[in-house]
């Protein structure tokens, strides 16, 4: 898939249903595979735009999507990009994690 600027919550999930599709998952599949019920991917698929972003982070990942931030259309500058990357994997380390009980 080619790079794509997103610039709402609806394109946002236009791109997430055309890539599951694209590697064959359904619906109930990538809910599983995200630990959240299959209304949660149908709302993200449909734009919503109060998902939760740790669980959209979790599923660009299972897609194999990269989220990439940029200021105004200029690329971040390399420390900036490095900060977020760091971020992004402390979240991404977060989700990983088994649920406490």
């Amino acid at each position: 898939m080619k790079d794509t600027t997103l610039r709402s919550a609806e394109q946002l999930g236009m791109t997430i249903r055309l890539k599951r599709k694209e590697k064959g998952l359904s619906q109930n599949r990538l809910a599983e595979l995200l630990g959240v019920e299959r209304k949660w991917v149908l709302r993200l698929e449909a734009g919503n735009p109060k998902a939760e972003l740790g669980l959209v982070l979790k599923t660009l990942n299972a897609l194999s999507l990269r989220a990439s931030l940029s200021d105004e259309g200029r690329p971040l500058s390399r420390e900036d990009r490095e900060a977020s990357t760091s971020r992004l994997d402390e979240v991404f380390r977060r989700l990983q994690r088994p649920a406490r009980k």
